[in-house]
């Protein structure tokens, strides 16, 4: 009986809490019951129900935004110019080189480059009977069957050497163990130095070399000036600094080696600009951005239309002149059975020519349109079954 009496008790406590918490509330103002609500996690919130009936229409919108966006990247990316050469089984043009060569087994055999050449008529290119293709023209090399987006392979890099920090005294220090053996190497006396920069992406950079020239109404042969700034990403540039300054890159001679494949040293990437030179050289960071697929482009060079050397060219590309396009040879590609090529292009908002991307949107749309049409029906159904009972 006494457990009983508690019993009520406590009932009868809670029962006036409860009668002096509501008449509590009648007192409070609106945002003083807001405040206590949401204390008391009694608060009203929006929770949204996922049935036939409410989810049919956005699905439907989603489809509607997905069908407009696929037609306008399709129009978009189709309409304007572009060139490819796979230059991969090109043949040499040098002197002292049977004209029958292949660019590729010449590398193999001499371990020497040698130019290919091709002349384009881009009236003959041209798909939509413009007189000029618009500025700004860039060119873009393209690998294929190159897999960038393997785990080691992007792993192998030491990001605090690229971003110029590992240095102590004056000295640069043994990179970071991401990078795969070897990361150092050792010079006459038995030093061991750093290898710089360090790494599987450094260490295969694309090396081919590009120029470009036409003829004017003269016919007289023209070079273009093609610029090696500008390509690349400026969050990237960011991340890479060289570790002194740029007009004292030569001194890193005798403190660091060179990847084994690279001919050039670090400090004569791009000598004649010295804000271009060292880990700042745009093409290394265009390089060691890492590609997504096995078959891609990266932004190699763009035309100066402001070199008055050309100022035929200010407007853009005249289809009534005749380009030629030269290719130092010096990548190989056979090691992975892969192609290489050169694209010249326009610039555009959406990056390269891809009508795969429209296809893309163009396929979520339908998907979007189907189970649209799905809950729909099954909607309906359900009304006509609940109408019927």
């Amino acid at each position: 009986s006494i457990l009983k009496d508690i019993g009520q008790d406590s009932v009868k406590t809670k029962e006036d809490k409860y009668m002096m918490g509501e008449a509590g509330r009648e007192k409070m103002t609106w945002w003083q019951g807001q405040i206590d609500a949401y204390q008391q996690q009694e608060s009203w919130v929006w929770r949204p129900e996922y049935t036939v009936h409410t989810m049919w229409w956005p699905f439907l919108g989603m489809g509607c935004v997905m069908f407009v966006l696929g037609l306008g990247m399709m129009s978009v990316q189709g309409k304007y110019n572009e060139i490819v050469w796979d230059y991969t089984d090109c043949n040499c043009t040098g002197t002292g080189i049977p004209a029958d060569t292949k660019a590729k087994d010449h590398l193999n055999e001499t371990g020497e480059s040698c130019t290919c050449k091709k002349e384009l008529n881009i009236t003959e290119e041209n798909d939509h009977d413009q007189a000029k293709w618009d500025r700004d023209i860039l060119l873009y090399y393209g690998l294929d069957n190159f897999h960038q987006n393997h785990r080691q392979y992007a792993d192998s890099r030491d990001d605090k050497q690229l971003n110029g920090k590992r240095w102590t005294n004056g000295k640069p220090d043994i990179p970071d163990f991401d990078c795969e053996d070897p990361n150092h190497s050792a010079n006459i006396s038995g030093e061991v130095l750093p290898i710089f920069p360090c790494g599987s992406i450094a260490k295969s950079i694309f090396n081919d070399t590009v120029k470009m020239s036409f003829k004017n109404s003269s016919c007289k042969k023209q070079p273009i000036t093609l610029l090696k700034t500008g390509i690349a990403m400026p969050f990237d540039k960011k991340r890479f600094n060289n570790p002194v300054n740029d007009s004292e890159l030569y001194k890193l001679n005798g403190l660091i080696e060179k990847p084994v494949t690279w001919p050039k040293d670090i400090w004569d990437l791009d000598k004649p600009n010295p804000s271009n030179n060292g880990l700042e050289n745009e093409d290394l960071i265009v390089w060691m951005r890492s590609a997504p697929l096995g078959n891609f482009r990266k932004l190699w060079r763009r035309v100066d239309h402001n070199d008055r050397k050309h100022i035929e060219l200010k407007d853009g590309l005249h289809t009534g002149y005749m380009y030629t396009v030269e290719i130092e040879y010096n990548y190989q590609v056979s090691g992975f059975d892969g192609r290489k090529k050169v694209i010249i292009t326009r610039a555009n908002p959406l990056g390269a020519k891809n009508k795969m991307r429209g296809y893309i949107a163009m396929a979520a749309a339908v998907f979007f349109y189907f189970f649209s049409a799905l809950f729909f029906l099954l909607a309906r159904a359900e009304n006509s079954s609940n109408q019927k009972n």
